[in-house]
C-alpha cells in the first residue's frame, strides 16, 4: 500500500514540528543540555579517544537521543490515536 504524496509531506511536516518542540520544553530540555555541554568539554582536549569525557559525552548523547525518541513514539502514538478516531466519528458531512 502506497500512501499519496500529501500524505507524506505532512507526516513529515508533523514529525520535524514534534522534534523542534521536543527539544525546546523544559522537561527533556537538561537532557539536550548535559549533551551539548559534555560535547564542548569533550573537545575542549586535542587527545579525545583517550579521554573519560568522551565516554561522558556519549553517554549524554544515548540519553537525549532516548528522551527524543520517546517523546516522538508518544506523540505519534497520540496522533495515531487521534487520526484513528477521525476516522471512526461519523462524519457531518454524510449526514
Amino acid at each position: 500500500m502506497s500512501f499519496p504524496t500529501w500524505f507524506k509531506e505532512t507526516i513529515q511536516g508533523r514529525l520535524v514540528e514534534v522534534s523542534a518542540k521536543i527539544e525546546h520544553q523544559s522537561e527533556p530540555r537538561l537532557a539536550f543540555d548535559e549533551e551539548r555541554e559534555a560535547f564542548q568539554e569533550l573537545f575542549a582536549s586535542m587527545d579525545i579517544a583517550h579521554k573519560p569525557e568522551f565516554e561522558i559525552w556519549e553517554d549524554k548523547l544515548s540519553i537525549k537521543h532516548s528522551v527524543l525518541y520517546e517523546r516522538l513514539y508518544l506523540q505519534g502514538l497520540k496522533d495515531g490515536t487521534q487520526l484513528a478516531h477521525s476516522f471512526n466519528a461519523p462524519s457531518v458531512l454524510s449526514e
